[in-house]
């Protein structure tokens, strides 16, 4: 069971960091990031493009570092060590990175 939850977590990182770079590439946003129909309270699109861009990749890295790790511990061989400052390390970005969006809705919303 806890296999399914490390690859939909590998899963999320993967298309966060994807549609991450095709936001950036095309200068559209997606409701990846912002939810359905709020693209029209943006002022500034491009600026906030830029300025989550970063963040995003960090947080879709973490979140398929973690959901790898978490398929090691579960699936081939206990890294309890790693798992628990993964896990650590996760909540952490999760925490800064809802810190991020929220300061970039007060900014460019």
């Amino acid at each position: 069971m806890l296999v399914l939850f490390d690859v939909i977590i590998f899963i999320y990182g993967v298309y966060t960091i994807y549609s991450s770079v095709n936001m950036k590439k095309t200068r559209q946003l997606t409701n990846w990031f912002i939810g359905s129909g709020t693209v029209t309270t943006i002022r500034d699109v491009g600026g906030y493009i830029d300025y989550i861009y970063g963040r995003t990749l960090i947080m879709g890295a973490m979140a398929s570092l973690f959901g790898i790790i978490g398929f090691i511990n579960d699936y081939i061989t206990p890294i309890h060590s790693i798992m628990k400052a993964a896990v650590l390390l996760f909540i952490t970005v999760c925490i800064w990175f809802y810190i991020t969006i929220s300061r970039a809705k007060s900014k460019f919303w």
